[in-house]
């Protein structure tokens, strides 16, 4: 498989993440409203709706494949880690456990694909430029 194809693959798996992640986040936060106590805290309530929303811009940033779209997804990776944690620290939450650690890993992978071969397209025209000069 080349390298265009696997960066493909990644940013697909990321955005099927995302929108997963974020549709899953902005349902708990009525579940948790209902629950109440610690659920409804506001800090909680509130990292609920960043991981919604950190997750929605990724997608869509990706979507139009924007140049920011690999800034975005690792600092939504971040927030999906925070929210999990925050989470899995609450009965009933697991799917939303869950649904954050997969996309943090989806974001972590893809930003990872794009990297590798952003070096490698930079180490090519390195070695273009001082064959030409050579």
């Amino acid at each position: 498989m080349e390298a265009k194809e696997l960066e493909n693959d990644s940013i697909e798996s990321c955005l099927i993440a995302c929108g997963n992640c974020s549709r899953v986040c902005l349902g708990h936060v009525r579940h948790c409203l209902e629950l109440g106590g610690d659920h409804a805290e506001p800090a909680h309530i509130a990292m609920l709706l960043t991981c919604a929303n950190i997750c929605r811009t990724a997608a869509e940033l990706m979507t139009i494949d924007s140049e920011w779209h690999p800034t975005v997804c690792d600092l939504c990776a971040q927030v999906c880690e925070e929210c999990a944690d925050a989470c899995a620290a609450m009965d009933g939450m697991e799917d939303c456990v869950a649904a954050c650690r997969q996309c943090a890993q989806a974001c972590r992978i893809m930003v990872g694909e794009m990297a590798s071969e952003e070096q490698h397209s930079a180490e090519a025209e390195d070695q273009a430029s001082t064959e030409a000069v050579s």
